[in-house]
């Protein structure tokens, strides 16, 4: 009897080329993550033919893509200077990887179409194995007082069907305890807002080239396009110590910065250099009157809308 709380995610970054499978294994790949769903992507191409008779015609159903989601912790590799577990998962978000020895590593947007980075996913479902080739996707971050943060990621792969092969044993995880969002430094246009909530979307756009010379039909998945958008709910003050509906107003560009996690190897900051508040909003926490402010993420020299710097 197959089971659907059994479930392993392997992720490869494909350094020998766009689809060409890297073989992830269980003891070096293995990703450890929550809600994993696996979605099947085609369409039906319908026959029109006439007869002297009612009925459904028959067609063909064609597999073009495979989607793959899951959410994993937002915490580092536990050792400064070593890429956190996601990495390969950032990177096939045309995220440039950098590290900097003993230091850091950091994420930071880039504009790379076809030539972008791309992952394999070995998907099992318990002993049901769907290889997802040629993924390239997009996420979107939760951070919650007290709380440890989230990544959701979703990824779009060519075509292969699902093979019956046993569900790895003993995949290893990074053990590294994720970090709770406290001690955040949250800060937007220099101002500590008392924040409960943090989010933001990376806002890829992926698209698919056509190629008639492919088995599917696709040559690849990429990424066309790229709209970072987000949200955070201060405190409301008087206007004279913040005002967020002058910002908006004057479609005033500001930074934001805030921190997850505190130890070495395993704090990540999130900063942006000019963000602009979309129409806030009232809301309330606990009777306490707040803002639910939309926040567009905009390119200072260009690829820096916003930073992930694992240090």
């Amino acid at each position: 009897m197959l089971q659907k709380s059994k479930a392993v995610v392997l992720v490869k970054l494909e350094a020998g080329g766009y689809s060409v499978d890297p073989v992830p294994t269980a003891a070096a790949n293995a990703i450890l993550c929550s809600a994993p769903e696996v979605e099947s992507l085609g369409r039906r191409i319908e026959r029109a033919n006439v007869k002297p008779h009612y009925g459904a015609q028959t067609g063909f159903n064609i597999g073009e893509g495979v989607k793959v989601s899951f959410s994993t912790e937002l915490k580092g590799s536990g050792a400064v200077g070593t890429a956190p577990e996601i990495g390969p998962l950032l990177r096939a978000c045309n995220f440039t990887e950098t590290v900097t020895p003993d230091t850091k590593v950091d994420y930071d947007p880039n504009s790379d179409a076809s030539t972008g980075e791309s992952v394999t996913i070995y998907f099992y479902r318990h002993n049901i194995l769907h290889k997802v080739s040629g993924c390239r996707g997009t996420f979107g971050v939760e951070l919650k007082a007290g709380e440890y943060g989230t990544i959701k990621f979703d990824f779009t792969g060519l075509w292969q069907g699902p093979v019956d092969q046993d569900i790895p044993a003993d995949p290893v995880f990074n053990s590294t305890d994720p970090a709770r969002f406290l001690s955040a430094a949250f800060a937007i246009d220099g101002y500590s807002a008392v924040i409960e909530n943090f989010k933001f979307d990376a806002g890829n756009e992926i698209a698919r080239r056509n190629s008639a010379n492919a088995q599917t039909g696709i040559l690849e998945y990429f990424i066309k396009g790229r709209s970072i958008k987000g949200e955070c709910d201060p405190e409301a003050v008087a206007l004279a110590t913040k005002n967020f509906w002058s910002m908006w107003e004057t479609s005033a560009q500001v930074a934001l910065s805030a921190t997850v996690g505190g130890a070495a190897g395993n704090k990540c900051v999130i900063t942006a250099p000019k963000v602009q508040l979309d129409v806030p909003k009232y809301g309330d926490r606990e009777n306490i009157l707040t803002y639910a402010l939309p926040i567009i993420f905009t390119p200072d020299a260009g690829n820096d809308e916003i930073s992930l710097s694992f240090q």
